[in-house]
């Protein structure tokens, strides 16, 4: 198998809002190979713009 072109292990993002820390998300892991299609699917705020946001490093 080739290496994969995107792997994340315990991704993990937290805003602090009113002094207080809130998860966004936690522990994702996720391995995308070559030429593979992935979609990424949830609820309305089940973290997947933030997810995705992070991935990308804004």
């Amino acid at each position: 198998m080739d290496a994969p072109i995107l792997s994340i292990s315990g991704l993990r993002a937290v805003f602090r809002i009113a002094g207080r820390d809130i998860a966004a998300v936690q522990d994702v892991d996720l391995v995308i190979g070559s030429g593979e299609t992935v979609a990424l699917v949830g609820e309305s705020g089940s973290g997947k713009s933030v997810t995705s946001l992070s991935i990308i490093g804004l």
